[in-house]
């Protein structure tokens, strides 16, 4: 706290002293510029009379080393000049002095030099006969001027700034000389600062709060039992020679004994290799960490140090004994998916890169790299589709409830004819479609999900010249949204599976399509977040059909 008074009083007074000093510079700068000025005019009034009288002649005997004198006649040209040849000197008349002197008899400015290391001030008066007697007086910048006296201003600053030292030096031990010598354990009856009494005030309270404090020790103890003792994970504390401090009741059922180990080596409790090795790590490391399976349940342990800051000793261990048999199972479940993701990406990951590779090396003709690179971007698009739909299915399976709202299917059903529109006259797939106008309250992105998807996977399977039918009709019952095409169908024992995950009835076949196997998926989970259903009907060779069916109480109006 010294240190920063000190700095900052010190910082506080070098501000002070340079501001100090480059604005009275620039004051005394102002000043006699000023008083040049007026020594100008009243040289430049005389002058002025005197050309007045006696005309061109009067330059005959003038000699100035510091003044110059320049006659210019009322059109701007350059009469006589003191230092130039008038005759080669420009016109005048834009002169903001000469103008002055022009409208009001007198003007005067200033002007720097290119160098900026002197500035030149200009006097000028009219005369009777028009014409005006301009005087200049060249003097030192002030900029040329502070280098002139930078010396001198660096040794006034040493100076003061040795002084500015003192002084803070000085005022900061008087401040902080009364906060040195406060008595905390009494900290009412010091006499200090006003501004610090309601630090003291509750530093006093703390003491008593502390002295309180100690006599709930006893009590807080109990509730901690309390609290792990309800833990479903089992926890224990040791020692540093590790012997059982506190165990809660789940520890105890998992390992089996009571609460009389207390006080014993954790050996009693547990001798396996593992949890040895384990206690051996965290003395080495600070933490440890194993799995260990026991009566069908899978137990992940954790073992921190217990580290004290201020004797900068390890006091104790700390094991926390979770009970992970969910989470492994979850974690099978992601294998598996993540197998099945990692084997769809191989094909056009492998593609990507074996082209990639010929074209980096230039091993393919010229003529052959367009498709090259063609390939190179249906398999990232196809990259990109699967990657989205995989994400999109998750998101299925994570959310339970979407914010529904009015849904115009025929709407949808012409976007969906739209964004198919291009790949359907690729392979002269005809699109027709049969809708009414309905209104149902749902998920629009699910909605054109489940069409689209279906759409899609049947201008896909399609073949050459074949034709996709979708149909929304309002029956008795339900609504039915239904998608027929004529193309290659799907076998009686494959259509029990075509709404798992990456199932595919013939892998080359959709390969060669760009689907990804997550199409139909997407269809059952979006509807079955909507209360709806799917059904297929099919024949290898001559086409298939799936109805999706939405109750009636969504529809709205």
């Amino acid at each position: 706290m010294n240190k920063t008074i000190f700095r900052a009083v010190l910082l506080s007074c070098c501000i002070v002293m340079v501001f100090s000093l480059v604005f009275t510079l620039f004051f005394l700068n102002s000043y006699f510029t000023g008083m040049e000025f007026a020594t100008l005019q009243a040289q430049a009034e005389l002058t002025g009379e005197a050309v007045e009288k006696a005309g061109a002649t009067f330059f005959d005997d003038f000699d100035s080393d510091v003044y110059r004198v320049t006659w210019i006649d009322k059109d701007g040209t350059v009469i006589y000049d003191t230092a130039a040849d008038a005759s080669g000197m420009d016109n005048h008349a834009s002169r903001q002095e000469i103008i002055d002197a022009m409208h009001f008899g007198y003007g005067q400015s200033r002007r720097l030099s290119d160098t900026i290391a002197e500035e030149t001030l200009y006097s000028a008066v009219r005369i009777d006969d028009g014409s005006v007697v301009r005087l200049s007086l060249t003097q030192h910048s002030v900029f040329r001027l502070t280098l002139g006296v930078i010396p001198y201003m660096l040794a006034v600053l040493a100076l003061a700034f040795i002084l500015c030292m003192f002084i803070s030096k000085w005022i900061s031990g008087r401040i902080i000389e009364p906060l040195n010598n406060l008595d905390l354990d009494n900290p009412l009856d010091n006499e200090t600062y006003g501004e610090i009494s309601p630090l003291l005030v509750r530093i006093d309270n703390q003491n008593r709060q502390i002295a309180k404090q100690i006599d709930t020790i006893r009590y807080r103890q109990k509730e901690f039992n309390a609290i792990t003792d309800n833990m479903r994970e089992g926890m224990i504390i040791l020692n540093s020679a590790d012997l059982i401090v506190s165990i809660n009741s789940s520890a105890v059922k998992l390992f089996g004994g009571s609460q009389a180990v207390v006080g014993r080596n954790i050996l009693v409790l547990e001798r396996s290799v593992e949890f040895m090795n384990a206690l051996d790590e965290v003395k080495k490391n600070g933490r440890s960490e194993y799995f260990f399976e026991r009566n069908g349940f899978v137990n992940r342990i954790i073992a921190n140090r217990i580290h004290d800051e201020k004797s900068n000793k390890t006091i104790g261990t700390c094991i926390l004994i979770v009970d992970e048999t969910e989470k492994v199972l979850s974690e099978g479940m992601r294998r598996e998916f993540s197998a099945n993701v990692s084997h769809e990406l191989k094909t056009p990951l492998h593609s990507i890169l074996a082209a990639s590779e010929l074209l980096m090396n230039n091993l393919v003709k010229e003529e052959d790299k367009a498709s090259f690179v063609s390939r190179i971007h249906s398999e990232a698009g196809h990259l990109v589709t699967l990657v989205e739909d995989i994400i999109r299915l998750s998101q299925l399976d994570e959310t339970k409830e979407f914010p529904k709202e009015p849904v115009d299917l025929a709407e949808i059903a012409s976007s969906v004819f739209d964004a198919l529109s291009k790949s359907a006259d690729e392979k002269h797939v005809t699109l027709k479609k049969d809708v009414d106008d309905i209104k149902i309250n749902s998920v629009p992105r699910l909605v054109y999900e489940i069409i689209f998807n279906l759409c899609d996977n049947a201008v896909r399977y399609n073949r050459e010249g074949g034709y996709v039918e979708l149909s929304i009709k309002k029956g008795p019952d339900a609504i039915a949204v239904s998608v027929r095409d004529n193309g290659i169908g799907i076998p009686s024992e494959h259509q029990a599976r075509i709404f798992e995950r990456f199932y595919r009835v013939d892998t080359s076949h959709s390969r060669s399509t760009g689907g990804t196997g997550l199409g139909l998926s997407i269809v059952k989970h979006a509807a079955l977040v909507l209360g709806a259903q799917v059904k297929l009907t099919s024949s290898e060779g001559k086409g298939s059909a799936f109805i999706v069916s939405f109750p009636l109480d969504c529809l709205t109006g």
